[in-house]
């Protein structure tokens, strides 16, 4: 299988303006939704071998097959760290176990990066909230809480491999810069600076030119143009066009990832929902989460939210949604595995099966491959 679906992206967090009450209901995709073992599912992104030169020719004597895969859980498809334990294993050829053949697994986060949109709707009552008395310190004001979990967020999140760009919305029609890289084509990985800029909505002055008056909340635009953002990042992205992860032959995959988080619906009604649902399913290399607050339409963030939605009951307790994505996030970055193996068989087309059995967590699944074997080669394994 090929992975088509990739967010975690983080990237948009949508907080609009309603009022902030409401049940604790919601997708919850933290690690306390991860369950307590079961099947596992496997998406096979890539497949190589160290034989032959990146254009086919040179074969060598020398080397290894290889596959890169993502780990997932069947419930929910949640991201699944800690399989890169060679005792988790047994290979099959063409349905025997062989003693002759090689293998090793490893952890492969460096193939994968994470390019991350992160979204905040600063719309009416945002505006309400920082222009109260203490806003900057109280922790049952939303523009507190909107600052201090988006930090807290980056610190978590944001490594060599996950990068970031933040943008906000209110009621204008495209989504609107806090901090991107200076041609909007890319993100970064400076904590320093994303938090930085967060600082701006505490300025009454910024506040006053860029939000005073857009008090109405674009949700189906903003998330639509966020996706037209982030098909900037990457060269074979087309806007309003379908474009896939990326073929089985790459060695480096980017993905991105859209959160949004609201307290509120779109009251703007610029861009109808299934317009906005309908350009997120042009883009597959894209993951959408959602992070919801009180007063809003559940149902639409679950649509928005395909690979998550989490809801908090009252605004101190938006540091803890942050955390549960940002905790799903960092497996993200850690659920892609590579298998290095020597097969015993030696060339023409070899069907693999891979059983992986974390017996002490209890989660097991299977790897079903073809793989296309070099013939008339004095193969020789270099794995130990």
């Amino acid at each position: 299988m090929n992975i088509y679906r990739v967010l975690l992206v983080v990237g948009l967090l949508v907080l609009s303006g309603c009022n902030r009450s409401g049940e604790d209901t919601g997708n919850v995709i933290g690690t306390k939704s991860y369950p307590n073992g079961g099947k596992t599912l496997f998406d096979v992104i890539s497949k190589s071998n160290t034989l032959e030169d990146i254009n086919g020719g040179n074969v060598r004597d020398r080397g290894h097959y290889s596959m890169v895969y993502q780990a997932k859980t069947s419930k929910n498809n949640l991201p699944l760290s800690g399989l890169n334990h060679d005792g988790f294993y047994t290979i099959f050829e063409d349905g025997v176990q062989i003693n002759e053949t090689k293998f090793h697994v490893s952890q492969d986060s460096k193939t994968v990066s994470n390019k991350i949109l992160l979204l905040l709707d600063f719309s009416g009552s945002i505006v309400d909230d920082c222009n109260k008395a203490g806003a900057a310190s109280d922790v049952n004001n939303l523009c507190f809480q909107i600052v201090d979990s988006s930090k807290n967020f980056i610190d978590q999140i944001i490594s060599s491999n996950q990068t970031m760009s933040i943008y906000y919305f209110n009621s204008k029609n495209k989504i609107q810069a806090l901090w991107r890289s200076p041609d909007a084509s890319d993100t970064t990985n400076d904590k320093g600076s994303l938090k930085a800029s967060l600082e701006k909505l505490y300025s009454a002055d910024w506040r006053q030119q860029n939000l005073v008056g857009y008090n109405s909340t674009n949700l189906n635009g903003a998330v639509k143009d966020a996706t037209s953002v982030v098909c900037r990042w990457f060269d074979d992205c087309t806007e309003g066009v379908s474009s896939e992860a990326g073929s089985l032959n790459q060695q480096n995959y980017d993905f991105a990832t859209i959160v949004v988080f609201t307290d509120g619906r779109d009251t703007a009604a610029k861009v109808s929902s299934s317009r906005m649902l309908s350009a997120l399913s042009l883009y597959k290399r894209n993951y959408y989460y959602t992070i919801g607050l009180g007063d809003v339409d559940d149902d639409v963030l679950e649509s928005i939210g395909t690979n998550g939605f989490l809801k908090a009951t009252q605004t101190d307790k938006l540091g803890e949604k942050f955390g549960e994505l940002g905790d799903q996030l960092n497996a993200f970055s850690k659920s892609f595995y590579k298998l290095d193996f020597c097969p015993a068989q030696q060339g023409g087309t070899l069907d693999l099966r891979v059983d992986v059995d974390d017996k002490e967590r209890k989660f097991y699944g299977k790897i079903e491959e073809s793989v296309r074997l070099i013939d008339g080669i004095d193969f020789r394994c270099d794995i130990p």
